[in-house]
């Protein structure tokens, strides 16, 4: 009896030890302890390649839970939807993204939760959903591929444009500009002594500009006080023809009474005096038009007066 009991307690012993290894495997499986969670619905239109069933959900890289279902979206052939398991007390709010990331090169992939403050609005029932829903956002991976596709789409327009460009024509026509160029540059080159003396003579000629515009205004005040004196004497000569004027009664009471002599000087001396007034006022009033000419365009003494514009018919 004694031998068949210690053979009972023995079997009894591995059985309860059975159940406790495969009660403690069945429990490191599960995650652990039982605990609560909630379930989110996640739309993916990109490729899920790596992705399995229990892979692991992270919230910013701490495990929050894990993948619960993958399959095609009824409604939208071209979506993916993923049964997300978190555990309750996970801040997911209405800004929390889901996206893929790909762990290493091994192709395993997991879902990551980011975005949103403390300040979000939590995530509410979606309408017509079973599960509120996540919103998604493009992997690394996927928005790489999108940007090299479209950067290989521009080189290769690119490399059609510069061969369009550097077709047999255009070649031709940048060799004959080439060519004109060197033929340009060559005769730039033969007419260098020529251009060195139009350079020296403009040189000179703006010299000779600067000391004219240096002079100048004394010369329009030389020409200003002339006009003046002329204006002077021809006044003076004025009040000469003015008092002799007033005497012309006495002086033709005189002639009246004098020899025939000074009736000739009247007659002669007066016309003159007459004349010379008139050629005096008009050097005056050229002096005056040419001062006044001067203040407004000093050129005038290096290139003259300019022709006048012909008229119609001319």
């Amino acid at each position: 009896m004694t031998s068949k009991s210690t053979y009972m307690l023995v079997g009894a012993f591995v059985l309860v030890l059975g159940a406790a290894f495969i009660w403690g495997v069945l429990w490191i499986s599960a995650g652990g302890t039982p605990q609560s969670i909630d379930r989110y619905l996640v739309y993916m239109e990109d490729s899920v390649s790596g992705l399995n069933v229990d892979a692991p959900l992270r919230y910013r890289g701490v495990d929050v839970g894990k993948v619960e279902k993958i399959s095609i979206d009824e409604r939208n052939p071209e979506r993916i939807r993923l049964v997300l398991q978190v555990r309750q007390g996970t801040p997911v709010s209405a800004e929390t993204v889901a996206t893929l990331e790909y762990q290493g090169l091994t192709g395993i992939a997991s879902v990551n939760l980011s975005g949103g403050t403390a300040a979000s609005p939590s995530l509410g029932p979606t309408p017509g959903e079973e599960f509120p829903v996540i919103l998604s956002r493009a992997s690394f991976l996927s928005r790489l591929d999108k940007t090299l596709d479209g950067l290989l789409a521009n080189l290769t327009q690119t490399s059609q444009s510069i061969n369009e460009v550097l077709g047999d024509e255009n070649r031709v026509n940048v060799a004959r500009s080439i060519e004109n160029v060197a033929v340009l540059t060559e005769r730039i080159a033969q007419q260098s002594a020529q251009l060195e003396s139009i350079i020296n003579h403009l040189e000179a000629t703006l010299r000779n500009t600067s000391v004219a515009s240096a002079d100048f205004p004394a010369l329009v005040q030389q020409f200003s006080r002339s006009a003046e004196s002329i204006t002077a004497m021809a006044d003076e000569v004025r009040a000469v023809g003015e008092n002799l004027s007033s005497a012309s009664g006495t002086i033709g009471a005189a002639v009246d009474a004098s020899s025939a002599d000074l009736v000739q000087f009247t007659g002669t001396v007066l016309p003159e005096m007459a004349a010379l007034l008139e050629d005096l006022r008009v050097a005056a009033l050229n002096l005056r038009r040419m001062s006044e000419t001067l203040e407004q365009d000093p050129s005038v003494l290096l290139r003259g007066n300019p022709e006048p514009i012909p008229g119609p018919g001319e």
